[in-house]
Formats: structure tokens, C-alpha cells, sequence
């Protein structure tokens, strides 16, 4: 499984410089000059167990005068973390030449507008589309203010996603946020102007009833943007909705839903949040909130038949966001704000007081969106799917495009002529290191030597090619090769990585060709012996070559036995997975 891990990471201006009009408004992106959050995230991610997978850093400035320093800091914070896995900076630099590149390749300039890195849901889009890039099965999208605390964070995330329960697939899977006290409910305190308005409350009993409750995998009507797990088969399919400035996570959530794709949450995948505070006047964010559910409350009344789609209504989403997508949502809106006001004027805050009123009018003049956000919605749901085939078909290039910005690759200079003059005696001792080999005395493994050459690959270098004809045995000496096959939509389908001490090309004996492509994940030396000179040596020296034969048999069966146990184990697991009640 291909997983890649994504972690945005926003960045504003220095702390003397004021917003300017035209910056993009995030919730506590990083000064320039101030202290980072995502140094932490980084070093959390430095306890996970399983460390096979790729990192993606996009760079998120709130404005172009400020994307050099940022993605500097960004580099700065990386290297200093000193990472032990493939860790890419996705930046404005490399949005731009990807643009040009698919322009260039007849992508319509409607289309190529999804490719945007500001405001949050064109972030989140761009999170899923790096990831893309790079070919990944699973995507992991994680915040830069959050901390792992379980060594097993990504197995975890990774262990229901593509399965099946209660007869429906699970592409969309839901962690959650753990506060400073190592509690998953919002760290806020309920104050009266909140009479109509219970958010929290509405919340904490939606949170009681997923997440405090058992079976651990379970249907959700809530998401969490820094805990979402993500199927390709999702993400090639449902993007999030740009129109979307706030609550992007449970909107993707709706959205989701609305094509057929249920969210499961997994009351076990816990990850620490620690967002810095929030300075925004409650007037502010109570105007964010009204302008997100009256988005979302239009988009779903707006809803009409559509092939292969689903009609949801506020009632899938109870009681959290459900409560605040239904008919009386104006009738808290006005009810809070008159006690909000009430409770600034009562503070002396005259200008607290104005705000709190005019968000009454905002709610019934301004927020409420002028176009139809469903039908809106589902063209940029097409744009996005031309957007995803047009990458595929594109992919070596686009991603030569981000490779620049691959902080850990190392890049070899491979020396020919080393390789081909390696004396018989390093050849042997290679050899030995492999089990296969053991049971062979001297003089064997001298005539091994003879038809045995060695090479090396950078990382993406092809090893062997589907259609290729002149067979060869693999020893892998060091690195690893990922052996794939292309689907209709010439997307990489990964089988199996073999890595140092693996074999590959057992099966020479009864093929013509490859079936399947062989590509270094990394650099990667290797043993090759070629089917003609093998088949030369079984008929010259049969006793050597049949005893050779029994080898691969013997490895064979290892391997088809293997494959039974693993399609057994499967099964077994899909069976009790839907008895979970």
C-alpha cells in the first residue's frame, strides 16, 4: 500500500506587519519571525513505528510577498528534523509550473483554476492532489498544531481503509482531536449568550455517541480535517468544495455522501491538538459560522435528482452538524446575536454590539449564497475528475515538477564500468548472503560467477518492463523495487516491494516475457543472472542446474503458500468485520 502522510503548513506575514486586503484569512498562521508549530509535529512523527510512507509539505503563505521567506523558514524547520523518510515541499513554485505544463496539454483554464493553495478548501484539494502525484493509495491529512502520540498512528489509520463492513466500502475514514487534557471534547466554556446556539453541546453529544461509543468502526456524521484518511477511490472522485471558506472537513464529509461514500470513524486514532489561541472577536467567528451553515444548509435544500447520487438531508448529520442545517437555523441565528449584543453592550463594547446586529443582516441579505451551490458544486466536481485523469496520463512529468522540492532524495552517480569489473571473489561472497545460495560448495559457486553481473539504480530507475523478453533473476542486494502493473487508467498498481535479501524472477522458466514492471524505489543494487545463460547452464551441467531448479521451486511454494495465507487471513477479516455490531 502506497500511503502518503500531508501536512499543510500556513505562514503570514512578520509580527510589526499588518494584514493587508487580498491576504488570505487562516486561523493563527505562523509569523515570519514567530514561533512554529510544525517543528513539534515533525518530531512526533519521529515515534512512529512504521515509517514506509512519504511526507507532503505544502506551503501555504497568506500572500505572494511572503512565499521565498516562508517556504525558507519551512526548509529550515524540515532539515532540522532530520526525517528518515521521503519528505516533499509542495509550493507555490511548483503550482505554477504544473499549471503551465497541463495549459500547455489542452486543460482548460476553468479547470487548471482548482490547482490554488489559498484559503483552506482549495489547501485541502491541493493536500489530496500532491498526493496524487505521487501515486499514493491511501492519503493521510494531518495539521501542522497537532501531535502523534501512538507509535502506531499509521498502521492504525491504514487498517479498515478498503474494506468492507456492513456491506459498504470504507474509503473515508475519521480520526479525532484529543485537547491538552487528553479529552476529545471542544476546550470551551458555556456562557449564556450560547442559549440558542449550543454548538458545544451539540457536539459533545454527537462525540459522546461516535466516539465514546463502541464498535470501534462506526458510520460518522462528523470529520475532522487534521484526522481525515483518504482511499484514492474517494479522492480521484469527491474533492473539497472551494466555495467552502469554513468547516471544509464536514462539508468534504456531505459532499462524500452526496457520491455515494460513507465517512467511518475509528474511536481509536486519537491525535494530539494544540492550536495556538485564537484573537478574533466571538462576533467574527460567530459570522464565520453563520456564512459555513447557511452554506451548507443552501446546498443540501438546492439538492435534485442526479444519476449516482444520493439526496441527503439534515437529518444524516444528527446531531452534530444536523442540528444546525434545519429549518429553525435563522431562528437561532437572530436569538443569538440579540443576546450577544446584548451581552457586549453590557461590557461597554459599543462596536461589539453594532457587529453582533449587523450579523442578523449579513444572515438574511449577504450569506446566504446567490447562486446554487449543489449544482455549482457538481461542476467543479467534473473539473476535478478531468483534472485527476489529466495528472494520470501526465504523471512522469508532473511529478518531475515536485521532485525538485524532495528533500531527502539522494541522487547516486552510478560508476559502469565499476559494476562491470567486480572481481569473481566479490561476486561470490555476495552470493552467500543470500539463503538460496548457502547450500552450494566452492566450486558452484565459481561457475555462479561466471554468469553472475551486478548493477545499480537510482531511485524511479526501471529494473524491468512489462513486454520486456530477455528474462533475468534479481538478487536484491541493497534499496528495494516496487513491482507494479498499469490499470486503464495507466495508474501505477503496486503488488509487492522487494527489498534488500529479496529475489525476483523465480517464474523465468515458464514465461517468454514480463508481466509486470520492476522500478527502484530508492538506490538499489542488485545480483542479475540472465535465463539464457541459466538455461545454458542446466544443459552443460545438469546436475548443477536441476539442484539450482529445486531452489526456485522450494521459493515458489513459499510464496504461493504465503499468498494463500494472506487471501485466507482476507477473507476471515472481511467476515468479521461485518458482524461488528
Amino acid at each position: 500500500m502506497n500511503i502518503t502522510v500531508v501536512i499543510p503548513t500556513y505562514w503570514g506575514r512578520s509580527k510589526d506587519e499588518k494584514w493587508k486586503e487580498g491576504d488570505a484569512v487562516y486561523d493563527h498562521p505562523t509569523y515570519l519571525n514567530g514561533e512554529d508549530t510544525l517543528g513539534r509535529t515533525l518530531e512526533s512523527m519521529k515515534t512512529l513505528e512504521n515509517n514506509q510512507f512519504k511526507l507532503i509539505i505544502p506551503v501555504c503563505p497568506t500572500s505572494d510577498e511572503v512565499e521565498e521567506e516562508a517556504e525558507e523558514r519551512v526548509m529550515e524547520i524540515v532539515k532540522k528534523a532530520d526525517l528518515s523518510f521521503p519528505t516533499y515541499l509542495f509550493t507555490q513554485k511548483n503550482l505554477r509550473e504544473i499549471k503551465k505544463l497541463l495549459k500547455e496539454k489542452g486543460l482548460s483554464e476553468r479547470t487548471n483554476s482548482l490547482l490554488n493553495l489559498k484559503g483552506y478548501s482549495n489547501v485541502r484539494n491541493m493536500c489530496l492532489y500532491s498526493s496524487h502525484i505521487l501515486g499514493s493509495d491511501v492519503t493521510i491529512l494531518i495539521d501542522d498544531d497537532e501531535v502523534f502520540e501512538k507509535p502506531k498512528y499509521i498502521d492504525m489509520a491504514v487498517e479498515y481503509i478498503g474494506k468492507r463492513i456492513y456491506g459498504k466500502g470504507i474509503y473515508g475514514v475519521a480520526g479525532y482531536y484529543l485537547n491538552k487534557y487528553n479529552e476529545f471534547y471542544d476546550d470551551v466554556d458555556i456562557v449564556p449568550w450560547m442559549t440558542y446556539w449550543n454548538r458545544f453541546g451539540s457536539k459533545t453529544k454527537a462525540f459522546d455517541k461516535i466516539i465514546g461509543c463502541d464498535p470501534r468502526i462506526k458510520v460518522t456524521p462528523f470529520a475532522f480535517g487534521g484526522a481525515m484518511v483518504i482511499h484514492k477511490n474517494l479522492l480521484q472522485i469527491v474533492p473539497f468544495d472551494p466555495d467552502v471558506t469554513r468547516g471544509e472537513d464536514i462539508d468534504y464529509l456531505i459532499n462524500a455522501k452526496m457520491f455515494g461514500f460513507d465517512f467511518f470513524l475509528d474511536n481509536k486514532l486519537s491525535i494530539k491538538h494544540l492550536p495556538p489561541k485564537k484573537n478574533h472577536p466571538i462576533w467574527k467567528r460567530f459570522r464565520e459560522d453563520i456564512y459555513r451553515f447557511l452554506y451548507e444548509q443552501t446546498k443540501i435544500r438546492s439538492q435534485y435528482e442526479v444519476n449516482n447520487m444520493t439526496k441527503v438531508t439534515s437529518k444524516d448529520f444528527e446531531p452534530y452538524p444536523g442540528d444546525f442545517l434545519s429549518d429553525d437555523l435563522e431562528d437561532k441565528i437572530y436569538k443569538t446575536n440579540v443576546l450577544l449584543a446584548l451581552e457586549y453592550l453590557s461590557d461597554g463594547d459599543v462596536e461589539g454590539c453594532k457587529e453582533s446586529l449587523k450579523n442578523i443582516y449579513l444572515s438574511k441579505y449577504e450569506a446566504i449564497p446567490k447562486k446554487d451551490p449543489f449544482t455549482e458544486y457538481r461542476r467543479k466536481q467534473k473539473d476535478w475528475v478531468e483534472l485527476i485523469n489529466v495528472t494520470i496520463n501526465e504523471r512522469m512529468n508532473v511529478r518531475r515538477i515536485i521532485e525538485g522540492n524532495n528533500l531527502t532524495r539522494i541522487e547516486y552517480k552510478i560508476d559502469s564500468e565499476k559494476y562491470k569489473n567486480i572481481s569473481k571473489r566479490v561476486i561470490i561472497d555476495n552470493l552467500k548472503k543470500f539463503d538460496d545460495f548457502k547450500q552450494f560448495d566452492d566450486d558452484e559457486m565459481k561457475i555462479f560467477s561466471t554468469i553472475t553481473n551486478m548493477r545499480a539504480y537510482n531511485e524511479s530507475g526501471v529494473i524491468f518492463k512489462e513486454g520486456q523478453t530477455d528474462l533475468e533473476l534479481f538478487l536484491v542486494m541493497s534499496g528495494c523495487i516496487r513491482i507494479l502493473e498499469h490499470n486503464n487508467k495507466k495508474e501505477e498498481i503496486v503488488l509487492a516491494n522487494v527489498c534488500t535479501g529479496g529475489v525476483i524472477g523465480e517464474t523465468f522458466m515458464v514465461k517468454t516475457m514480463y508481466n509486470v514492471t520492476g522500478v527502484a524505489n530508492e538506490f538499489t543494487e542488485v545480483m542479475v543472472l540472465k535465463k539464457a545463460d541459466l538455461m545454458k547452464l542446466i544443459q552443460t551441467n545438469p546436475v548443477l542446474g536441476n539442484k539450482l531448479l529445486l531452489v526456485f521451486l522450494d521459493r515458489l511454494y513459499y510464496k504461493l503458500n504465503r499468498s494463500n495465507i494472506q487471501y485466507k487471513e482476507k477473507i476471515i477479516q472481511e467476515e468479521s468485520l461485518s458482524e461488528i455490531e
